[in-house]
């Protein structure tokens, strides 16, 4: 059958426009995809996604059918597309703001309306009443769709308020409320458009676009949640963290491996591989033991029996080098176990080094005399080494961030400038009463804030400092708490001055018996890592304190610096 040249223009528009938003949709969603961690909040939105992309292809499809037969076999699939997709977005909004799925129940109950509004598109050649008319090239509404549309209208809203009311909180949009509230609005789009083009319908409003009459529902619907999605490409939406995970998790200097229900191992990171002298990051409990028989001299029984014991959650394992692993599980939610594979060679070590020195403290009573007066010229370096390395702290990051400061002035107006110049008024006074305090012997009281306000007051224009806080935080003794500082001040220090980092993550992890630190920048990095003055004082700190500190960087990119601390027990925990 011949179309006239208006219905060809038409046809080809409808087309070329809905292959053009399929497109951009997938190409749109593969990138969210393979960048996201795979949650329920992803599967959602992709499950929006699959119901506005069969709506799309249903469309152009039924648009080119060349026999009623065939276009109203596409009729049926987009109104499955578009019944549920009222459901799907209802549960991806749901999800989004609650942080988790709905429940069985209430899907099942949100589905109803759905499934009756598909169940009379699919009977419509016995009632009629769906589409009151219907042929190759036309169509006319009955009452079953209006009705149906106003359930949807109500599924929409509803997850629209649920999206706008979130979406405006994502830091992203901190300090920027109209602008987050101009992106919330943008899911109001296949709404309109499909209200609109309805009222065309029953001659309401007129046509007002400069393309050719059609129902442009499912552009605006793609379109809608492209820009809704927007922010993803900048900030973290979907768990989609600035600091590789992968390279996080793989910098812990403890192995680490997972366990699931029938005791296969998975997700092994680099330590362990290197620690066990293994080669796969999934295997079976007996091909673990089998692998490491000349290595972890452990029975298959005695490892099955730790991971399944209740009671159990430590082993001790010495290797056939004569490294000592101490193996420590832990449960997660979904009935897998962790194991963290620890070696405190260096700790046993430590304490049969201690073992003898206690002997030779016990002969050298008799010397106190003389060693009172050593340790008292001791306490004198000490203190001034100390007064020392709050000076190269204090005055390297103070002088760092007003140079940097007063650079970012110097392009500013004068009104910018004046600002800047308050804030360099503000870190110099702060400075100077630091520096005074060292030099007068006096400890800063750390005791009068926490830890993560302090921290906070280190964000400058220089550089985006990126602050994480993990755990249920408690205060810290004054010297753990000015280490940690110091850490994050040096860390930001050469950020700035040697890295030339546009952003630093500061990640602070507070467990039940100890405390971690990780500086991660995104600077140029180092091959060769020299401890200069800074580092040299935050290994110094660390190590008094009893923790541990560590620096690494592949040479190409990063730097990244590790410190933990253990907990001192006697200190009140801390409330928010």
């Amino acid at each position: 059958m011949e179309i006239s040249e208006n219905l060809a223009v038409e046809f080809n528009s409808i087309i070329l426009s809905h292959i053009l938003t399929l497109m951009l949709l997938i190409l749109f969603t593969s990138y969210i995809y393979f960048r996201a961690k795979k949650s329920p909040l992803l599967f959602s939105y992709l499950s929006v996604v699959g119901m506005i992309t069969l709506w799309i292809i249903s469309k152009i499809l039924k648009t080119i059918s060349p026999i009623i037969e065939l276009r109203w076999f596409f009729i049926v699939t987009q109104y499955f597309a578009i019944d549920f997709l009222s459901i799907c977005f209802l549960i991806f909004a749901y999800t989004h703001s609650k942080n988790r799925l709905p429940s069985k129940k209430q899907i099942i109950m949100w589905s109803i309306l759905p499934m009756a509004s598909f169940i009379a598109i699919v009977t419509n050649p016995l009632h009629m009443s769906f589409y009151s008319y219907f042929d190759i090239y036309k169509d006319r509404f009955g009452i079953t769709f209006y009705v149906a549309q106003s359930f949807h209208y109500i599924y929409l809203i509803i997850g629209i308020y649920l999206l706008a009311h979130e979406f405006t909180k994502q830091s992203f949009f901190a300090g920027k409320k109209s602008l987050g509230n101009m992106f919330a609005i943008f899911v109001l789009l296949p709404l309109s458009a499909n209200v609109y083009y309805i009222l065309f319908k029953i001659n309401l409003f007129p046509w007002i676009f400069p393309f050719p009459i059609f129902d442009f529902s499912p552009i605006a619907a793609s379109i809608s949640l492209i820009l809704f999605m927007f922010p993803a490409l900048k900030f973290r939406y979907f768990d989609m963290s600035p600091v590789s995970l992968t390279s996080l998790f793989n910098l812990v200097p403890q192995g680490i491996i997972f366990v699931d229900k029938e005791h296969r191992f998975y997700g092994a990171n680099n330590t362990l591989l290197s620690m066990l002298n293994l080669n796969k990051k999934q295997l079976t409990l007996k091909q673990l033991v089998e692998y490491t028989k000349d290595l972890m001299n452990i029975p298959e029984g005695l490892f099955s029996e730790f991971i399944t014991d209740s009671k159990k959650w430590d082993i001790e394992i010495m290797l056939t080098d004569d490294r000592y692993i101490k193996v420590t599980k832990t449960n997660l939610k979904n009935g897998h176990l962790l194991l963290n594979f620890h070696d405190i060679t260096a700790i046993n070590k430590n304490h049969l080094l201690l073992l003898m020195q206690n002997e030779d403290l016990e002969k050298s009573n008799k010397l106190l005399d003389q060693m009172a007066r050593d340790t008292k010229e001791l306490a004198i370096t000490r203190t001034k080494s100390k007064i020392a390395q709050n000076v190269h702290d204090i005055l390297g990051h103070c002088l760092t961030v007003v140079i940097g400061t007063a650079e970012l002035a110097s392009e500013e107006t004068a009104q910018q400038a004046k600002k800047k110049a308050l804030q360099i008024e503000e870190l110099l006074t702060g400075s100077l009463n630091d520096l005074r305090n060292t030099l007068s012997g006096n400890e800063m009281k750390w005791g009068q804030t926490t830890l993560t306000k302090a921290i906070d007051f280190l964000k400058n224009d220089n550089i985006h400092v990126d602050i994480n806080i993990h755990g249920n935080p408690y205060e810290l003794s004054s010297m753990q708490t000015e280490a940690i500082y110091r850490l994050c001040q040096e860390a930001i220090t050469n950020s700035i001055r040697h890295g030339n980092s546009r952003t630093i993550y500061l990640i602070l992890w507070y467990h039940a018996q100890k405390v971690e630190i990780y500086a991660v920048d995104n600077g140029k990095g180092c091959k060769n890592i020299k401890k200069n003055y800074g580092l040299t004082g935050i290994e110094k700190r660390f190590t008094d304190l009893c923790g541990n500190i560590s620096f690494a960087s592949d040479g190409e990119s990063g730097f990244t610096i590790h410190g933990i601390l253990p907990r001192i027990v006697n200190v009140k925990p801390w409330h928010d």
